[in-house]
Formats: structure tokens, C-alpha cells, sequence
């Protein structure tokens, strides 16, 4: 009797785990067809789509000349002994690409990679080498994309798509620490040696020694930072107290407006990180390029619990002044600091 309840049992067991696959699947297939609508459903209303990321499109650029005009920074501004504003365009910086009409002004931290992506791709370059890591993508591109000098580069620009690529301004900030600063792995000897030695030389505080294990998100399989780099806050007093024309010294936290010069090109596309994939569809498509390349995610932007660790560091005080260095930017590209001041926790 025992044996022929523990087989009936065991059928029984069998027969459940059998119709939980069964359910699994079907599930499965039923989310899949879900999907399936999903997406037929999104290409019917593909123009709908691109309609409004195009009105969102003008209302950036509209914004950038109303603020360009506000402070007197468009073409007709005759007040060029203004220090802190470029005066000229910076044509070096840009990936100019005749052959498909575009102009790429590249914010490192700021999703350009993504872009330079897409110019690589349309160049030829074969993805196997985009991501073999054997090259930076930055050194692809410019193989592919050689720099122009003027008055060549002048003419092109004019001639060109300009496109560029913006982020909230202290979400750039912390990238460009947490890559280059936090941490003295190989690779960033560089940096610590032109930036990071100095500021912990001028700014560390007595009540900020080092960096503490609360004080940074530690990444995977790499070592916490040794005691010797800059802290997020010493970073910030750096940046506060540096002046805007020394900016230019490295290209991961000059403000955009100088870098890109807003005010003196008309930009067809502004894309930002935080609507990134569907500013690409938008982008590609007004181009014509949808046969040649398609929307894809570089990296893992936007804001997160990071934002809170690293800004808790700061008081309200060092990020009024901070927001006052990147104002432009903030009005220009209508992002705002509110949220920041209320992470702001540290007294001193």
C-alpha cells in the first residue's frame, strides 16, 4: 500500500511539474505575441512618433537661441572681450563626416560615444572592431574621420547636418570623477598626475582625509581607490574654484556651451542622454539613414541612487556655486539643480 501511494505520488508530481511547463510556455508565447503587436503597433504610428520627438527637436533649439539671445552670446554679440564665452567656433573638436552630410560635436561623458558610434558604423567600420576594445573609439573614428583645419573645416560645417549630444550637467560631472579621478587603475595615470595630485594638494580638508568606503560606489572586480585620489567633493571645490577659461585643459567637464558653441552654430539635432534611443530613431530617420545604421545603447546612462551617494558629500552652498558655473548650460539645455540641493547634506 505504501509503494503504490508513493508511485501515485510520483505521477501526480509529474504531471504538475509537466503542466506548469506547459503553462510557462504558453505564457511565454503569449507574451511574445504581445510584443509582436507591440511593435507592428509602433511602426503604424512610427510618423505620429516622429512628429513629436521633431517638435520636441525645434523647442530645443528654439530654447538654445532664446538663451543665446538673452545674454547677448548669438552671432550679432559685438561684446567678444566677454572671457568666460568663446569667441570663436572650436572646429578641431568635431567629427566632420562629408560623406554623409553630418557633424558630430562629441561631450565625452555625455553619450558621445554613442554617436561616434553610429559615424563608425556608417564609415565602414565593422562592429567586431567597434567593440574588440583593442582601440579606443574615439582613435577609430578619428582613422576614419580625420580633423579639419580651417577655413576647410568653415566650409564643411556649413555644408553639414550638425548634431550634438547633451546630459544634466551634474550627472556629466560625476561620470567624468567616477572614470577618470576615484580611482588609480591603469589607465588613468594621466589624470592622476595632471589633476587628481594637484587637487587633493590644494583642497583636501582635514575633515575629509581620504576617500571612505561610504563615500563611493566600488565597481566590479576593480580595487577601492587607494587613499591617494581626489574625493567627489575635493573634485567639486577644484571645479568651483578654477576658472572657467582653464576649462579647456581637459575636454570631460568643460561646459558645453563653450565646447560646442551653441551660440554660434545652428545645430539641426539636439539629442540627450536621458531620451537618447528615441532621439536616435528620430535623428536616423530625418536623415534617411534607417537602412545603414540602427538606435543602440553605449552605456548605461541617466541618474541613479549614485547621484545621491556622491552629492551627499556636498552642502547647498557648493552646489548653488556650482550650478552658477554651469548655468548656461542648465538654461540653455533646460535641465534644473533642484533635486540636487535636496542631496545636499553635509554641513561643512
Amino acid at each position: 500500500m505504501s509503494r503504490f501511494f508513493t508511485s501515485q505520488l510520483v505521477r501526480i508530481f509529474y504531471f504538475l511539474l509537466i503542466c506548469g511547463g506547459i503553462y510557462i510556455i504558453l505564457k511565454f508565447l503569449l507574451l511574445s505575441r504581445k510584443q509582436e503587436n507591440l511593435v507592428i503597433s509602433d511602426l503604424k504610428n512610427l510618423q505620429q512618433f516622429i512628429n513629436q520627438i521633431e517638435e520636441t527637436n525645434v523647442q530645443r533649439i528654439t530654447l538654445v537661441k532664446k538663451i543665446c539671445e538673452k545674454y547677448n552670446l548669438d552671432f550679432y554679440d559685438k561684446r567678444k572681450n566677454i572671457s568666460k564665452h568663446p569667441s570663436s567656433i572650436q572646429y578641431k573638436v568635431f567629427y566632420i563626416e562629408r560623406s554623409h552630410n553630418i557633424s558630430l560635436c562629441p561631450i565625452y561623458k555625455s553619450g558621445s560615444t554613442t554617436w561616434i558610434h553610429n559615424l563608425c558604423s556608417l564609415m565602414g567600420i565593422s562592429e567586431d572592431e567597434l567593440l574588440s576594445g583593442k582601440e579606443l573609439m574615439s582613435t577609430i573614428a578619428r582613422r576614419v574621420i580625420p580633423r579639419l583645419d580651417y577655413p576647410e573645416a568653415e566650409k564643411a560645417m556649413k555644408e553639414t547636418i550638425k548634431l550634438m549630444v547633451v546630459r544634466h550637467p551634474f550627472e556629466r560631472l560625476l561620470s567624468a570623477y567616477r572614470d577618470k579621478l576615484e580611482n588609480t587603475l591603469a589607465g588613468r595615470e594621466n589624470f592622476q598626475k595632471e589633476y587628481g595630485t594637484i587637487i587633493v594638494q590644494k583642497y583636501r580638508d582635514k575633515n575629509f582625509p581620504s576617500i571612505r568606503e561610504n563615500q563611493v560606489i566600488r565597481m566590479k572586480e576593480t580595487p577601492g581607490p587607494a587613499g591617494i585620489e581626489p574625493t567627489f567633493r575635493e573634485f567639486i571645490d577644484y571645479l568651483i574654484n578654477t576658472d572657467l577659461g582653464s576649462y579647456h585643459s581637459d575636454d570631460h567637464w568643460i561646459p558645453y556651451y563653450q565646447y560646442c558653441t551653441p551660440c554660434l552654430l545652428n545645430y539641426d539635432f539636439i539629442n540627450k542622454v536621458e531620451t537618447l534611443w528615441q532621439d536616435q530613431l528620430f535623428t536616423i530617420h530625418k536623415l534617411k539613414l534607417n537602412n545603414k545604421i540602427k538606435p543602440h545603447w553605449r552605456n548605461n546612462y541617466g541618474q541613479s541612487n549614485a547621484s545621491r551617494i556622491y552629492y551627499s558629500q556636498l552642502n547647498k552652498n557648493m552646489i548653488y556655486k556650482l550650478y552658477k558655473k554651469f548655468q548656461l548650460d542648465f538654461e540653455l539645455f533646460d535641465y534644473s539643480p533642484d533635486e540636487y540641493f535636496n542631496y545636499a547634506t553635509s554641513q561643512l
